[in-house]
């Protein structure tokens, strides 16, 4: 039987959680006899900003797009590099770009990561842009996958309506050699911390990583004591800091800045924040999760609630107040059951990126019969 091809469709090569989920899951279908896996990227090789994607050994096509390009050469090359492929799987959302791809001969699912946030949602803009990506998801596309049944249940309401429309949720190849001693090497003062409360985050608004701050210094007015440890990088950075020093807690903050072996920092995470809203999915949740960590996220958290809501629901909160006194709490509780640790990196292996590759392959094979 001869391999079916798939090509993926990126707009670049960067460093969130969508690209993270590309690199785990182009590896595991790599490794997979029956599929033949390329990628399409929109942008020129020479300014892909994380170049970890040229490690995989797969084919990589670059042919960069304008955020408003109407060069027509431009869609009739693209149309000519996914034609020698049996599916586009396309993960960005560029309207003449899907409407070129439609028109090729190769069909086209699409895969929803972003199911809106109330920040986004607030412009005209915003609105008119969902409800033409809305009439094209339908005209355009064989298929619809979405990371979460939060962003599926999103996207129905907004009239998405596709036979093929199924949740996949994404998928971690998980680390299992990390060094848990980097942290303590880079930022010594971490050796000294009782109670290490952190998270690992683009520093933008719907990641609310100033309600963690927030929180944080209600839990110290509290009478808790600890440690806040911020890893990532991103516009917010310089108000979060500012932040900090008004609430007069700077010197029990960390911005550890963006590193490359998270697992190592969350890995010496005693309870892993993650207060987003409208979260399509919430790769890291899981990653924390799979090192036995407990996860803390919002009650309009999206696809991070629904994920930790399966697990441990206690772990759902409403408001700052309430993420405040859950620290709290967890500071103050004995050492904790090795067994709640274990059925969390139970639940997280749910997430292995080859059981979600499997099903992936499965749901290519149910587009061709």
């Amino acid at each position: 039987m001869p391999k079916m091809k798939i090509i993926h469709v990126v707009h670049d090569f960067l460093f969130g959680g969508i690209e993270s989920y590309l690199y785990y899951l182009v590896q595991a279908q790599s490794a997979n006899p029956n599929l033949e896996v390329a990628i399409l990227c929109c942008q020129e090789e020479r300014k892909v900003a994380n170049p970890r994607m040229k490690t995989l050994g797969v084919k990589i096509y670059y042919e960069a797009i304008k955020p408003f390009e109407w060069r027509l050469s431009k869609y009739r090359r693209i149309q000519q590099i996914v034609n020698n492929y049996d599916l586009a799987q396309l993960h960005i959302y560029k309207p003449l770009l899907l409407e070129a791809l439609s028109r090729s001969k190769t069909p086209v699912i699409f895969t929803v990561h972003t199911a809106g946030t109330v920040r986004r949602e607030q412009s005209k803009y915003a609105k008119l842009k969902v409800k033409f990506q809305v009439s094209q998801l339908n005209r355009c596309c064989l298929g619809v996958v979405n990371n979460s049944k939060y962003s599926q249940d999103y996207w129905l309401e907004k009239g998405v309506r596709k036979k093929n429309n199924e949740v996949i949720y994404n998928g971690v190849l998980f680390k299992e050699n990390f060094d848990r001693s980097l942290p303590f090497a880079t930022f010594p003062q971490l050796k000294l911390a009782k109670f290490i409360v952190g998270t690992s985050s683009r520093f933008i608004g719907w990641k609310r990583v100033d309600y963690l701050i927030q929180a944080f210094s209600k839990f110290l007015e509290k009478g808790g004591d600890g440690t806040l440890l911020l890893v990532g990088d991103g516009d917010e950075r310089a108000s979060l800091e500012n932040l900090s020093a008004e609430l007069k807690i700077s010197d029990s903050v960390i911005f550890a800045g963006f590193q490359t072996e998270v697992t190592a920092y969350q890995s010496v995470m005693n309870v892993c924040v993650f207060p987003s809203v409208s979260e399509p999915f919430g790769l890291v949740a899981i990653e924390c999760m799979h090192l036995g960590k407990p996860v803390l996220v919002m009650r309009d958290g999206g696809g991070l609630q629904e994920l930790v809501e399966q697990v441990e629901p206690k772990f759902v909160v409403e408001n700052v107040d309430a993420l405040a006194d859950k620290l709290l709490t967890l500071s103050n509780a004995n050492a904790e059951d090795s067994q709640v640790a274990e059925q969390r990196t139970t639940f997280a292996e749910k997430f292995n990126i080859y059981q979600i590759e499997s099903s992936y392959y499965s749901y290519y094979q149910s587009l061709h019969e």
